[in-house]
This record gives structure tokens, sequence and C-alpha cells, in this order.
């Protein structure tokens, strides 16, 4: 199925010689291996070099752990799991604008720099290679497409970010903060030559499509600002996808010992970008946070961490008391005690998750309070096992993502009943089948979306992004409540400003 990826395979991690962390100090070459000088003659050595770019994108930096952190403490779907959440996520959670010493928020700003850092050496390598100039170019679209990620990653929480466009091969190329406006240049930029470059179906899953950029690039032009731009940009991928029964979507491969117990539904029809990750079956995780080689633990922690043994993580009372009575994604989305886990896919009677088998603490929906954890990209259905980090891929951006922007782009432009034929197009997907909605306005549009994105994306990394877009465009309070009004733009790390003279 999806370990055909040749992204986990990176044989020369050489690209670590001139990799920058946050403070961008140049790591020690081992003099047995090759150079970046020498290295980057041949398209399948850039291949690997780009390889690198998708380890750092799942290392524990980003959203092998500390990625899925950051976005889900700032938004409002998440609440503490009890007194067990360590104070750096706790303080992302709860303060307006946490301390610039935050270790969470400051791997992320880390994990994204070293992506941004190894993508530049790809792009600035590329001219030089020309033995498979067709493999060189959707090399150099896939070293665009993780670099608008980063970027924006970095503009959308941060603000006004350092800038750099080429590979830092010296410990004092340090850079001044550049206006977001320039930031969300490059990154458009880099996408649209993406899209240009990339193929519609990837050669190898995991890889960069042209339908990931395009869908990319609608994201960042909405919150940017320029829905036009944005909407232009999805519909390249209007139709091109399917939406699959939802449940498929939070699944994936689970192995104890050496059997494999569960395959899932990995890289389905309705997954526009996933990033890969493994379950080896020996319950470990790349603790040091580099996500390097073939032989490196590719697991990913979120089913531990907001599991019912750790319980870090519960839904918020807010999130619970969006979904309407009959949606059955209510239940897909979330577990509640009295639920049956352990069922292997509906084919055993399972087992009743209990209040006294929880390490969590309770929530509250419509009046009714309970503990509750999140049931997407849980693996409880196969193994309740006190500590197993898993292989479930996490969906980066899929096909009900793309329809609801192109509605909050419709309902923008003044095309409330184009919005509503999208969002309920997401309603009708397989398995939910839920009213039609039929604003007529704008204001009930982008209502209609707020909702529906809620509900549709709950835990998935995307409702931070999304406030903070609203909250810029006034939403909050005209059209609903602000669920988080102290939430600010993040503090450069303390590492940055120690290390960095130029930025104070």
């Amino acid at each position: 199925m999806k370990r055909n990826i040749k992204v986990l395979s990176v044989t020369v991690i050489l690209v670590t010689a001139v990799i920058f962390a946050c403070n961008k100090k140049l790591e020690v070459l081992d003099q047995n291996n090759p150079t970046s000088e020498s290295y980057f003659k041949t398209a399948a050595e850039l291949q690997n070099g780009v390889n690198a770019v998708y380890s750092s994108l799942r290392s524990g930096n980003l959203v092998g752990r500390e990625w899925f952190f950051t976005h889900d403490m700032r938004g409002s779907e998440t609440g503490a799991g009890g007194a067990q959440l360590e104070a750096p996520r706790a303080e992302l959670l709860t303060a307006a604008k946490p301390s610039p010493s935050n270790a969470v928020m400051t791997s992320v700003w880390t994990g994204c720099y070293q992506m941004i850092n190894r993508a530049n050496l790809v792009i600035a390598k590329a001219p030089d290679v020309t033995d498979n100039v067709a493999l060189r170019d959707v090399t150099v679209g896939e070293a665009e497409f993780l670099r608008a990620w980063a970027y924006f990653e970095l503009v959308s929480m941060w603000g006004d970010v350092p800038l750099y466009t080429e590979p830092s091969t010296a410990a004092a190329g340090y850079k001044a903060k550049s206006p977001a406006a320039d930031i969300y240049t490059l990154i458009i930029n880099d996408l649209t030559d993406a899209a240009s470059k990339l193929p519609l179906v990837a050669a190898d899953q995991g890889r960069a499509t042209k339908g990931a950029a395009y869908a990319m690039l609608g994201r960042v032009q909405m919150q940017n600002g320029d829905y036009a731009a944005a909407k232009t940009a999805l519909l390249n991928d209007y139709g091109k996808y399917t939406l699959v029964p939802f449940s498929n979507n939070f699944d994936g491969d689970v192995t104890l010992g050496s059997a494999k117990i569960a395959t899932g539904h990995e890289y389905n029809s309705e997954s526009v970008f996933e990033v890969s990750f493994v379950d080896k079956g020996d319950n470990n995780f790349n603790w040091g946070y580099t996500g390097e080689g073939p032989t490196a633990d590719a697991s990913i922690m979120r089913s531990q961490e907001y599991g019912i043994v750790w319980g870090n993580v519960v839904p918020s009372d807010k999130i619970l008391d969006e979904f309407e009575t009959a949606d059955p994604r209510y239940g897909y989305t979330f577990y509640e005690s009295g639920d049956k886990i352990m069922t292997k896919g509906g084919t055993e009677p399972g087992v009743a998750l209990t209040e006294a088998g929880m390490n969590v603490a309770a929530s509250t929906r419509k009046g009714v309070t309970k503990k509750r954890i999140y049931r997407k990209y849980s693996i409880l259905d196969w193994t309740d096992d006190g500590f197993h980090p898993d292989g479930y891929n996490q969906r980066l951006i899929r096909y009900a993502d793309v329809l609801l922007m192109l509605a909050e782009c419709e309902a923008e432009v003044g095309t409330p009943a184009q919005a509503a034929s999208y969002i309920n197009e997401v309603r009708s997907r397989p398995g939910v089948n839920m009213p039609a909605v039929t604003p007529t306005t704008k204001d009930q549009a982008i209502a209609a979306v707020m909702h529906e994105r809620a509900v549709e994306l709950a835990g998935e990394e995307i409702n931070n992004i999304d406030m903070l877009r609203w909250r810029k465009k006034g939403y909050y309070p005209s059209i609903r409540p602000d669920p988080k009004p102290t939430q600010e733009a993040l503090p450069i790390p303390a590492s940055e400003t120690s290390a960095n003279p130029l930025i104070k």
C-alpha cells in the first residue's frame, strides 16, 4: 500500500552539512561523506536532497509532534486533558502570547527553517543538473512546494519573519525580518511555479502533486485576502478528487510486533497531500526530532498524545456543541465514555470505554458532562496498549477542505448560492448525508462556511489559521462570537533573537 514511498529512504543525508536550526549554525560534516559541492550532480542526487526536506516535514519538530500541538493549542477546538498537559503546551493553550522561550513553538520555528534551508539547497543546485531534466524540474517543484508550506506556517502564525532564499553557508548569514507581504509574494511565486512543474499524479505516493500546489495556493491566497485569486487556484482541483466515507480519512497501518493488523485507507481519492508515517510495531518514536534516514523511526505521536492513557488533549466544549444533533460526523470525530473500542474495524464486539479507564478531564456537550477524546487518528479501535506511537498518515490537505475553501471564496465574492452548492457537496458526502443549507446573503454564507469547516475539519490543525483569517475580516463578533479573543501572533523565539543580531 503506502510503503512504496521513496521519501522514507533518505539514503544520502549530506544536506545536513548546510542545515541551520534556529541559530543557523553549521553542522559538522563527516569528512568521509560527500559535500554539498561534490554532490548534487545528477537528478537522482537532487531528489535525495528533496527527500531530506520531506524528512524534516515529518520530524518531531513538525508534523510528527510539535506542529499539531501548536496549531491545536492555539485554536479553539481543544482543551487540556488534565494536569498532565506539559507546561509549554498548556501555555500555548491559555496564554494570549506565549513566552518567547516556549519550547513547542520554538520546535515548529526550527523545523520550518530547516525545511526551508534544505529546499533552498535543492533549488540552488538544480540549474547545474542536466542528466534528467524532467526529474530535475519535478524535484524543484517539490522543493518549492515544501518551502512554500514552511513559509506559510511561519507567516500565518508569526507575521514578519526572516526571508531566506539561498542555502545558509555561514554561521553569520543572518537576515532581519521581512514584511509579511514579501513572504506571501515568495510563497505565491513558489506555488505557482511548483504547479507548473509537478505532475497530476506523483511517481511515488507521498510526494507533492500539481493538485497539492493549487490547493495550497488557494489556502495561501485566502489567508492573504485575495479571494478571487484563491478561487482561480482552487478551481484547478475541482472535480479532480472525490469524497470518500468520512472515517476513511483518519486511519492507516497498525502493526503489533511483526504483525500488521490494519491497513486503512491512506492515499485515497479524497487525499490531496498527506505526510507518510510508519508503524514498525516496535513502539518507537524518533525523539531526536530529526526525521532522518531509511532506518529512522517514522511514527507520529498524535494518537498517543490525544488518547486515554497520556490524555494530554481533549475536545473543547465549543467544538462539541458545534455539531448538529443528527450529524454522524460527531461519532466519527470523538469517542466518549460508553463507546466501543477494539472492534477491529467492526469485526469484533469490542470493549466499552469507561470513565474510570480514561485518563482525561471531562467535557460538556449540550449540558451532558462526560469524558471524551478525539477519535480522528486514534488507533484505539485496533489496540489499547498504553504506549504506541502510530503510523497513520497525516492528511494535510483533503478534498473536503478544498470544497469548503471554494465555498468561502464564493461567499466573499458575493455568490452565496454557489457557496451553498460547495458546502452541500460536503454535507451530502458518503456516510454523512446532512440536510442542505440555503444561505441567501453573504453573512449567512460565511456563517454556513464557518460551521461546516468546524464540524468537517475538527481536530485537523486548520482551525487556528481559520480563526486568524476570520478575525482579521471582522467576522468576530459580527457573525460569531470570538472563540479565543486573546489570541495574538506568536513571538519570535528567544533562541532566534539571542543568536540573530538583526532581530531584537
